[in-house]
């Protein structure tokens, strides 16, 4: 069976991260970057300008005067969210390629990180008080690991999937047994090589383990708590199976916290829909 490195070597073989991406999270990580540094990258590519124009000029944001100019989007959107504009763009071709089967679907594949993104983003918010842009990161990417399977080891990965959805152990214990390794590792070699940010990596690499010693508003916890309510809200990375909280602090924290998160519950729709807006995320 092949290492999580020989899978990422063979998927990085075929499969590239956009230049422009890489450069964009390398200036998102630099203290010395400026506004005009994103705009100079962005120019690069047409279908970042396009989509930056049509976010900034959004119902979202609200404003009265059009904005055309990539320097004034950039100005009102903010880098870190013109960092995740690129990122999500960057990775839309990898769930869009391969085919659908029975056992694993990129499409769904799509619309679960999605709403994890979504979910993570507004927990971070309303729950605590943060913006929640490195959590919106690693939702959108907690599960990309799965494509470098798909595409490497499609016929493992289904067994594995297969396995999980007969409630045969978690999905990476399926994955250990059928694919030899699993989408948290994998994942993890594979954005790092993108040079993202640590706690964004730490939670790529660590989504489904006990992380009872760490903090609950970390983006870790989150991302956690955020796959746990995605897959109660019909949103799961396998249909029927819920996603389990590896972490009994965070039990006691949504025991605490159930008014805010059926709040979070009902608010969703409308979220996913402004967020289809701004990213096209539920387009598989």
């Amino acid at each position: 069976m092949p290492s999580a490195r020989e899978l990422v070597n063979r998927f990085s073989d075929t499969q590239t991260f956009p230049h422009v991406a890489i450069r964009v999270n390398e200036l998102a990580r630099s203290e010395t970057s400026t506004m005009r540094d994103f705009e100079e990258i962005i120019r690069m590519d047409p279908v970042l300008v396009t989509r930056l124009l049509r976010l900034v000029n959004s119902a979202y944001f609200g404003l009265s005067k059009k904005v055309d100019s990539i320097s004034r989007a950039v100005a009102f959107v903010g880098m870190k969210a013109v960092h995740n504009l690129v990122s999500v763009e960057g990775i839309k071709p990898f769930f869009k390629e391969g085919k659908d089967t029975k056992g694993f679907s990129r499409k769904n594949l799509w619309l679960h990180s999605a709403t994890v993104a979504i979910l993570g983003q507004m927990i971070a918010v309303r729950i605590f008080g943060q913006k929640g842009d490195d959590v919106f990161l690693a939702g959108i990417l907690h599960d990309i690991g799965l494509i470098v399977e798909d595409q490497v080891e499609g016929a493992l990965l289904r067994d594995a999937t297969n396995a999980f959805q007969k409630g045969q152990k978690s999905m990476i214990g399926c994955e250990d047994e059928y694919v030899g390794t699993n989408h948290c590792l994998v994942g993890a070699l594979l954005t790092e090589e993108w040079n993202l940010p640590l706690d964004v990596l730490d939670a790529i690499r660590r989504h489904h383990h006990d992380i009872r010693n760490d903090s609950i508003s970390g983006v870790l916890s989150i991302v956690q708590l955020a796959e746990y309510f995605a897959s109660r809200l019909k949103y799961a990375l396998v249909p029927g199976r819920v996603a389990p909280l590896p972490s009994p602090s965070l039990v006691k924290h949504i025991q605490e916290k159930m008014a805010d998160y059926r709040i979070i519950a009902r608010d969703l729709p409308g979220e996913m829909a402004k967020a289809k807006e701004l990213y096209e995320l539920e387009d598989g």
